[in-house]
């Protein structure tokens, strides 16, 4: 490999060699000669960087203090990498070299991906995190869409999609988005704190939304108040989404509606879980109320009754986390999250004693969730109720959540609480399935009187048969 050595005003022959360090000279003026490849020729400072070069950052600062130092002191270790008379390489050993007054080293690329080459030397030498790789990976994709002018074509400078840029670069594409509005919208000192690591590109992403003067003013002040303006302003933007999100809900549920016509984004169910044995008779559930198969729970077609997006609470006993986990399935759910509650004192069982119930949280479509900060604590601890009962905290948690949309208890046991419609066994409300499943298939509307001639009865009279509630619900295909 041939290397050319610039001479100083001190030394003016040039000679070939292999790879030589730079040792230290005065600092003078460099003198570059008649001779050499045409890059040897110009004045040093006239040297231009490769633009695959000027994809990641310079040294700055105590960094490029360092480096000149260690020039200073042990010479230039590595030669400077020229592609098509420009530094492709180097940049920072020629910048030290021209403080120090000291001759570059100098040699040729000869691979055939400089974009691969200039990527991997850089990566390996510097500690650069996502958002520092997500703004470089944002440089190589822009660099040739809609065709590069910057440089002649090569065959060597080939396309690179924002796909091939985030592999390259190890960051998500989601990363390199945020890095292209930085770089659109953001002022040069947001773009500079997300290069030098001061600040992350989502952060900066999120400040784009500002005036420049206010984006310059909060970079100003530094890390925190970086973190603490974007985190403002995606609170903001997440209420703006809620409140046109629950509008868009209440829209879909009808609520002004006769009740057959409504739908509902949030529903809370217990239900009347069927036990293959009691630890006491006197104990057992259908005691107290009529007890259902998990095929008949999972065949009630919740789904007919929700909004596209939607959140289940759905109790389900220690015991019956598998089954519940089915229901929630079979209803159009999938398991977002769960909490527990705890109980004062002990109950029954046959493995061990129980004092804890599970409320497993389903969602349907997007996810309703409560503004950051105001998620309740995933342990409920409240005292035991009549049979079967639940505590209000857990309905007071679910109306925080998300207030003012429309609330369904399926298989309430009680009279309804303000603001809820309440379908159920023991319901005193006048929401009854029966009248959803009539208005939705008046097919069936005489296959109830057919089950009340035939002694099983209809909606009305399941709160004491519910085997006439399920053949009613399976003939209404719900």
């Amino acid at each position: 490999m041939t290397v050319v050595e610039v001479a100083t005003p001190q030394r003016t022959t040039l000679r070939t060699m292999r790879r030589t360090r730079c040792e230290p000279q005065p600092a003078a003026p460099i003198n570059f000669g008649a001779v050499g490849s045409p890059a040897a020729r110009r004045g040093m400072s006239a040297m231009q960087f490769h633009p695959l070069a000027n994809i990641f950052p310079l040294l700055e600062g105590d960094e490029h203090d360092a480096l000149t130092e260690d020039i200073m002191l042990h010479g230039q270790h590595e030669p400077i990498v020229l592609y098509q008379d420009m530094i492709l390489d180097g940049r920072n050993r020629y910048r030290a070299c021209v403080r120090l007054g000291v001759p570059p080293v100098f040699e040729e690329y000869r691979g055939d991906d400089p974009l691969a080459y200039v990527i991997s030397l850089n990566l390996r030498r510097r500690h650069l995190d996502e958002s520092q790789r997500a703004m470089i990976a944002d440089k190589v994709a822009t660099m040739r869409q809609g065709e590069r002018t910057d440089l002649e074509p090569s065959a060597n400078l080939r396309k690179v999609s924002q796909q091939d840029a985030a592999k390259l670069l190890n960051v998500s594409e989601r990363s390199i988005t945020n890095a292209a509005t930085v770089r659109r919208e953001g002022v040069p000192e947001l773009q500079r704190a997300v290069e030098t690591g001061v600040a992350s590109v989502s952060a900066a992403a999120d400040l784009t939304e500002l005036p420049p003067l206010e984006q310059a003013r909060i970079v100003g002040l530094g890390e925190k108040a970086i973190l603490d303006a974007a985190k403002e302003i995606r609170s903001r933007r997440a209420d703006q989404k809620r409140i046109t999100r629950n509008a868009t809900l209440v829209e879909l549920s009808n609520w002004n509606a006769p009740l057959p016509d409504r739908r509902y984004p949030i529903i809370l169910a217990d239900p009347p879980w069927r036990y293959d044995f009691s630890p006491s008779n006197d104990r057992s559930v259908e005691n107290h109320y009529p007890t259902m198969e998990i095929e008949a729970i999972c065949a009630l077609g919740v789904e007919a009754i929700c909004t596209p997006d939607a959140m289940l609470f759905l109790w389900a006993p220690p015991s019956f986390i598998e089954k519940g986990l089915q229901v929630l399935h079979a209803w159009g759910f999938e398991l977002a999250s769960s909490a527990v509650w705890v109980k004062p004192s002990v109950g029954t069982g046959i493995y061990v004693r129980q004092r804890h119930e599970y409320l497993l949280l389903g969602k349907r479509g997007q996810p309703i969730t409560p503004r950051p900060g105001d998620q309740p604590d995933s342990v409920i601890e409240a005292p035991r109720g009549a049979h079967s009962e639940k505590p209000d905290a857990v309905y007071q948690i679910i109306e925080q959540m998300d207030p003012g949309l429309p609330r369904l208890e399926l298989f309430a046991r009680g009279p309804a609480r303000q603001g809820w419609n309440v379908w159920g066994n023991q319901a005193n409300a006048v929401a009854r399935l029966w009248h959803v499943i009539r208005a939705r298939r008046p097919e069936i509307a005489g296959a109830s009187a057919a089950l009340h001639a035939g002694g099983r009865g209809d909606i009305r009279m399941c709160n004491d048969n519910c085997d006439g509630w399920l053949a009613t619900i399976r003939l209404s295909g719900l």
